[in-house]
This record gives C-alpha cells, structure tokens and sequence, in this order.
C-alpha cells in the first residue's frame, strides 16, 4: 500500500515493492538486503516547494544512509588491503639494492590484468596436464652460419627446457642460454623423463654442443648471505639446477655470486661462495659452476659480490676443484664497472688484466650486450648492439678474439617479444663482424675460413632482409653479409669497412625500431581491453577488441 504525506499542497507518495526483472532493470537492494524506497513525488501547480523539499530530504536520507555507510565501509576495506600489500612487497629479500637489468629483459612478460577480480563458480579440481612440446618447422628457422664463433641468446623455456633448443635455432643461433626452472620461485617440480628425453633428442636433431649451452640461474640465489637459514634455501636451489643440469647433460651453469646483503664483509661472504661451491661439486658430478662478473659495489649496489677481477679470484681460490669453476664475462656489467672495453685497445688492456688477476683459462662464456650508461655508472642496463654507449667496435673487438672462440656468446639484449626479427639480426650482425677482422688490420683467419663463413653471411643476410621487408621496413640493406666481399675478397671488405659498420648499426636499429613499435602497439591494446574491461565490470563482452589482442 502507498504510504502518502501531506504538507502543503505537496504529494509525496512513496512506494515499497521489488522488481521481478532481470538485468539492469532490477531494483537494486539497499544496507541489510532491503529494497530501496523509490520516491514519486506529486506538486500541485502554483504552490511553493519548501515543504515538498524537506520531506524529500527525509526520505531521501533514510533511504539511502545505510547504503553510503556501507560504501564508506568498503573503501576502508580496499585501503587497508592495498596498505597490507605495499607492505608486503617492501618486506621481500632482495639481495641486491637495484633490481639487476638482466631480470627485467629475460623474465617472461606477465599480461595486464583488471583490479577487479571476476567471481568464477567452484570447480572439481583436474589433474594436471604436461605441457605439450612445441612443434617447430624447420624452413622456418633463419640460416645458420659456420663460424668458431658461437652467437646466440637468452632464449625462452616455457612450455619445456626442450622449447628452449628451437627457439635458437629459430635465430640462426649456434648457442644459446636458458633458464631450468622458473627463476622467481624457491622450488619447482622436477624435470619430467619426456623432456629430459625430447631436449636431447633436439640437441642432437638441431646439431647444437653442450659446451655452447650456458643455462642461467635463479635470480633468488645468494650463495653469500651471512645468514644460515637464507643461505641454506639458495643453496637448495642452486643444488637443484646442477642436478637438471646433470640430468639435460649440459657442461656448464652461470650464477649470480651473491651480495653480503649489508650483514658481513665482503670476505666473509666470498667464503661463505666458495664453501658452497665446494660443497654442491661434492653432491654432483662434472658440471662447471659459472661465475658471471656483476655491475658494481655503488650507487645502490654496495654490497655486490664480483664487480671486480679480483673478487671473482678470490672466490677461485677457495675452490677446492678448479676443473668445476669458470667465468662468464658480461660486457656490460664490466663497463659499469668501470672497465672501458669500448675500442680494441681498452678491450685487450682489460682481457689482459683479466688474464693476470683471474687467468685466461677460467673464460667459458660471454654475455654480450650494449650498455645506455656510460662505463664505470655502476648502472646495469642493457641496450640493443650498437644503440648504446659501447657501440659496435666492442664488439668487433670481441668477435675477432681468437680467445672468444669455441664457447657461448649470449644476447641479452632487450627483443620486444619478438625474438627473431631483433635477435636474428643481431646473431647476423655479430657473425659478419667476425669476419672483419680487428680494427684496422688484416684479418689473421685463414681465406678458407672466411670464403666458408661468407657464403652463410650471404644467406643470412638474404633471409634477414626478407625478413624486415616483409614486417613492412622499407630500404633494408644487406648489411648482415657486407662485411664479406663477393668471393670472400679480405681486401675488398678491409677497404669498406667503414660503410659496413655503419650499414650493420642501421640493421640493428631498423630491427629494434620496428620490433619495439610492434610490441608498443600491442601494448597500448592490451591496456585498452583491461580499460574497456574495468568500465564493463569485469564482465566480457564476445567480438569485442580482438584486433587489439595478440
């Protein structure tokens, strides 16, 4: 029944009922599960409004009171939940001050999400399924040239370490990085037989050496922590990746030494390193632990363990086995450490104090990247071959090293997700520079060596060049094989090689400025389905924003 209030000649008549549809048109419900009061309010013409207004703002209030308390109450709610997760986050371990540029480039990129959770009905829990091994066509891959060079990069692992062998191949790769296991996380379950069984069985169909392989470590492993219980954890898990190593028959694996987390000195710490090593060479069997040089003891990266040539000497020295112990040298934690490897010169000045503090014999492994600091800013951030401060006589310096021969020279440069447009022209890139010889003199490499390596050069530069021409890159040079001369000609290469370095800095750049407008727009249509999302509830819509998804 109307309830009806009289003052004046105002009507204001107020109805109580619940809707029966559904969708929008349903009543909402006020506090407490009640239906909300809707108010008709009925003037007779001519008559002043100040009653009707006061008894509107009676109802009015009664109504809807309850419902703004509970609003209140749920803003608090959501303020004390993201005050909790701030906290959270602060209280994590992180064993180096700066987070290391090497972790934001090779974790796998996590998709946007919407702050509102869609509630999802209860479902019987099904048994886990193993992923499915990825199929891989070989005309696909990008060429691979003969070279006692052996480029390649950090390449991915998901869906199973036996993914990992056709993704390089996929670049024109001859080596390659991976990690084991899922770098973020303390433990994971064990490698299944089938991609024990599956990864070898494509090392041997893809023509790939152990001995090029440098699987990478956890992120989480501080072999230096003062503190026993913590250390104890990283040497679990380091443990564990030794023993993958073992079961993948892989010959070499690289870590992060550790940081003294501000708790011990720095020699404490080394030593605390160097018994760990002894004692997991003890619990396996043949696999070298690699020590890859860090950025820094400053600006924010105080307590690092291995910016310096000599902190890794130490850790040598209190290795009991030292066929178990090598070095992977980082171009670009170098330079932020203060060694200029910038020119031919300063490379050969730092090879040669890296042979008189360390010695030449521990060098197993290389990561190659460019740097967007300059040398000694202590500052770890990787860029793309010749877009950054090192440039590409660095790496000329390096690719034209008898010393850097026969063992794994990884990329960790930035891709934009699209590994083999960037990476496959920097592969390419490095592979030409190889055979430029060094800066300013004659190649020392035999002529069979370089009209055998030409010949590929040719092939990836084609493949290269069909490659960006098809991902709409208009004027792609064939500066992939310039450095070469037709018939393998060492005079003829020699006498342009200016225009070649500079022709193979253009590749790069086309590469990467391409790659990364790609990954931007897909980006910017990722957000605008998370928007489009959020506005919608949470709720999907079918045929909507497809063409801004991947």
């Amino acid at each position: 029944m109307p309830v009806q209030t009289r003052r004046s000649s105002t009507t204001v008549v107020v109805t109580q009922q619940e809707s029966s549809e559904p969708g929008p048109n349903r009543q909402r419900e006020g506090a407490g599960g009640r239906p909300r009061k809707r108010a008709r309010v009925q003037a007779d013409e001519g008559e002043e409004g100040g009653a009707f207004g006061e008894a509107v703002d009676e109802l009015v209030e009664a109504d809807f009171a309850p419902s703004l308390a509970s609003t209140t109450k749920r803003k608090t709610k959501r303020k004390r939940k993201a005050a909790k997760t701030e906290e959270t986050a602060a209280s994590i371990d992180i064993n180096e001050e700066e987070e290391d540029d090497t972790q934001r480039i090779l974790s796998d990129p996590k998709p946007p999400r919407s702050s509102k959770a869609k509630a999802k009905p209860k479902a019987k829990p099904k048994a886990k399924s193993q992923p499915k091994p990825k199929s891989y066509d070989p005309t696909s891959f990008l060429p691979r040239v003969s070279n006692p060079w052996k480029v390649g990069a950090h390449v991915s692992a998901s869906g199973g370490v036996e993914n990992a062998v056709v993704n390089a191949a996929m670049i024109g790769a001859n080596a390659f990085a991976l990690f084991l296991k899922p770098q973020r996380t303390w433990a994971s379950a064990p490698l299944s037989a089938s991609s024990v069984a599956l990864f070898k069985e494509r090392m041997a169909e893809l023509r790939y050496d152990p001995k090029h392989v440098l699987p990478h470590g956890s992120y989480l492993v501080n072999l230096g922590n003062p503190d026993g219980e913590k250390r104890k954890k990283s040497y679990d898990c380091f443990l564990d990746d030794l023993k993958r190593c073992e079961a993948l028959g892989l010959r070499y694996y690289n870590f992060h030494p550790g940081s003294t987390v501000g708790q011990t000195t720095r020699e404490a710490s080394i030593r605390l390193i160097g018994e760990s090593l002894n004692e997991a060479h003890k619990a396996t069997k043949g696999v070298v632990t690699v020590i890859e040089n860090m950025k820094a003891r400053q600006a924010g990266a105080g307590n690092v363990i291995g910016s310096t040539f000599e902190d890794i000497r130490d850790i040598i020295g209190w290795v009991e086995d030292k066929t178990r112990v090598g070095v992977c040298f980082d171009t670009c934690h170098a330079y932020a450490a203060g060694y200029d490897i910038s020119t031919q010169a300063g490379w050969e000045e730092t090879m040669q104090k890296f042979d008189e503090i360390i010695g030449l014999k521990y060098l197993v492994g290389m990561h190659l990247n460019d740097s967007k600091t300059a040398c000694g800013s202590k500052r770890d951030r990787h860029e793309n071959l010749g877009m950054g401060t090192l440039g590409l006589p660095a790496f000329r310096a390096i690719l034209t090293d008898p010393r850097t021969r026969d063992i794994p020279l990884i990329l960790e440069t930035p891709s934009f997700e699209r590994p083999r447009e960037v990476w496959g022209v920097e592969v390419g890139v490095l592979n030409a520079l190889s055979v430029l010889g060094p800066a300013s003199s004659t190649p020392s490499g035999s002529m069979g060596s370089l009209e055998e390596t030409s010949t590929g050069m040719d092939e990836t530069s084609r493949s290269a060049g069909r490659l960006m021409e098809g991902a709409g890159v208009e004027g792609t040079s064939n500066a992939v094989g310039a450095g070469v001369a037709e018939g393998g000609d060492v005079v003829e290469a020699m006498s342009t090689e200016k225009r070649n370095m500079e022709d193979l800095a253009e590749e790069v750049r086309r590469a990467v400025g391409k790659a990364s407008l790609d990954a931007g727009t897909a980006k910017k249509g990722a957000k605008k389905v998370v928007r489009k999302k959020r506005k919608r509830g949470g709720e999907e819509e079918d045929g909507e924003e497809d063409g801004d998804e991947e």
